[in-house]
This record gives structure tokens, C-alpha cells and sequence, in this order.
């Protein structure tokens, strides 16, 4: 298990108690930056992978890792939900041998990435399904956290600096905590940058930066709402009311919003407002229900394992 000194990653793998190697780091500078950091990150990785000869590479869309696969003659089973993410998708996914993907994303938004010996996998479910079918919420931990169930929303800001988000009009973090603050609860900040750390400092606000048990967090909250997406989605599988503003009208968002769980997208501020004070006010929701059909859900977890297995088992 490798993973880069980025956000969450790390502290989420420290919760989990999985053993990892950190190699290398986010860069939230310019492109040169960026580019700079992914070379040294292939350099590390090359020096992990000589330990141990990795015969399979199970990972998104990641340039550094997939380089490092190709180039020592690993197999890589690529799992995406982001063909939107078209830099990290071009320079990773021509060298897959599998990915693995939603059947709520068009075949056609992978292909073009791919070359055709890859073998695209899809599975009816979406990947948010792959943690909530192996994790249980825990009243128990949101009280350790100082947090009352159903007492609290919780925001996380849009991913502004990834490459896929440059160009897009997007409200301003501020103006949405204001929203959020306005409407009674304390707020939970998940920040996604070192900039978030800033609008910590108001009243009725909790930060959580260490490693946090996201099917908890979400399950008992009263409201989750995100300028991504992925926290969303698992809200509202849940059965937790959940609103996203990014500009990005995703294929996985609205297969979840068809499905009949409450996923809402707001395209402005004053939608977004509209939309937090309705949803926050419509009184305890049945979540089980919700979780149990999300769990009925196929999930890329499994799809995975099995490609593993089955290369295992190939002369």
C-alpha cells in the first residue's frame, strides 16, 4: 500500500490501521511544480516497487504509479470515476490492462483513453459503495468527536486547484460556510487544502483533520454538503441529504439522484441556499433503508479483487 502525502490520504490509512509507505506529496503550486513532484514520486516509487517485484498495480488514475507498473512489467487494474479528469486519465490509463468503472459512465468516456488490448470493466453500483458495504456507522464515534447525531452538517470544499476544476466558476468556500452557519447547526470543516484552514476561525465550527470514519460522519449528520462529490454520493446512499455545487454535472451523480437517493446539485449560491434550508428542515430521515439498498449495490472493491485473482492464477 503506497499513497502520497496528500489531504486525508495518509491519516485515513493511520485510522484504518493499514501499514503504508508515504512517497511523495501534493504539490499545490503552478504545473512546473506539479510535474516536479510527480518526477520525484516516480523516483521513490521505482526504489519500492525493487524491493518486492509487484506483479499487479491496483490503482485510479495515477501517472506516477502507472509509469512505474509499465516500467518494471507489472499488471495495472485501473479503477476510475472521473474520466473528467482528463490529465491524470491520458497519462495513466493507455497503460492499464483493466479499468474498472461504473456502468453509470458511458463506455465511450473510458475508451478514449485506452488503448485496445485494455479490458474496460463495469459494475452496476458506484465506488462510494466499495467503503459503505464494509464499514459500520458508529453513533458511539461522532460522540467522541464532541458532535450530537442529527446536530450537525458538514462541508467540504470544492477541490479548486485540481487541473479538471481550472477555468470553472465556483463559489467562494466563504460564501457557503456563511450559508451553512446561517442555518442553525455546527458545521463540520473537512478541509481540502492548507488555504481551508482559514475558515476554521468562526464560532460554531468543528475542523476535522485527522482520520475520520466518513460513514459515521456522514450518516449522522443532518445535512452533508461539498463542492466535489465523492462525500456526497456516500451521504446519500446513506440516506443523509446531500448537496453538491460543483460545476460538473457527473454521469455517477445523477445515476445516484435516479436511483431515488437524495442527492441534490446546486448551480449557484442562491440555489445552493434554497436547497440547505429545505433539505436541513425536513425532519429525521430513515437512513437504514437507504443503506441497505446502497449495500444491495455492486461495488469496484470486489471487480478488483477478482481481476487479482484471476492474474494470480494466469501461467
Amino acid at each position: 500500500m503506497t499513497c502520497r502525502e496528500y489531504e486525508y490520504t495518509c491519516r485515513a490509512l493511520d485510522f484504518l490501521g493499514v501499514e503504508y509507505v508515504a512517497v511523495g506529496r501534493y504539490s499545490e503550486g503552478d504545473p512546473y511544480d506539479k510535474v516536479r513532484e510527480d518526477g520525484l514520486r516516480v523516483a521513490g516509487l521505482a526504489e519500492v516497487a525493487r524491493g518486492f517485484k509487484p506483479e499487479v498495480l491496483v490503482a485510479y488514475p495515477n501517472p506516477a504509479a502507472s509509469r512505474v507498473a509499465y516500467g518494471v512489467g507489472a499488471r495495472y487494474v485501473a479503477l476510475t470515476d472521473s474520466p473528467h479528469a482528463v490529465i491524470p486519465s491520458k497519462l495513466s490509463l493507455p497503460l492499464a490492462d483493466y479499468v474498472v468503472f461504473s456502468s453509470c459512465i458511458p463506455e465511450e468516456e473510458v475508451r478514449r483513453y485506452v488503448t485496445p488490448s485494455t479490458a474496460l470493466v463495469q459494475f452496476r453500483g458506484v465506488d462510494e459503495v466499495g467503503w459503505l458495504k464494509r464499514l459500520e456507522p458508529d453513533e458511539g464515534y461522532i460522540r467522541s468527536l464532541g458532535l450530537r447525531p442529527w446536530r450537525y452538517v458538514v462541508f467540504r470544499p470544492a477541490e479548486e486547484l485540481a487541473t479538471y476544476y481550472q477555468g470553472l466558476k465556483l463559489p467562494h468556500s466563504e460564501e457557503v460556510l456563511n450559508i451553512l452557519l446561517d442555518l442553525g447547526y455546527e458545521v463540520v470543516l473537512l478541509p481540502r487544502y492548507s488555504r481551508h484552514r482559514d475558515l476554521a476561525r468562526r464560532e460554531g465550527m468543528v475542523t476535522v483533520e485527522k482520520g475520520f470514519s466518513g460513514p459515521s460522519l456522514t450518516y449522522y449528520a443532518r445535512l452533508v454538503v461539498t463542492g466535489g462529490a465523492s462525500i456526497a454520493r456516500e451521504a446519500a446512499l446513506a440516506g443523509t441529504p446531500a448537496i453538491t455545487y460543483t460545476p460538473l454535472d457527473l454521469h455517477v451523480n445523477r445515476c445516484i439522484r435516479d436511483w431515488g437517493f437524495p442527492l441534490f446539485r446546486a448551480t449557484d449560491v442562491a440555489e445552493l441556499r434554497r436547497l440547505a434550508v429545505e433539505l436541513v428542515n425536513i425532519g429525521q430521515v430513515e437512513r437504514r433503508g437507504y443503506l441497505a439498498r446502497a449495500r444491495e449495490l455492486e461495488d469496484p472493491v470486489t471487480v478488483a479483487r477478482s481481476i487479482v485473482a484471476q492474474e494470480g492464477a494466469a501461467p
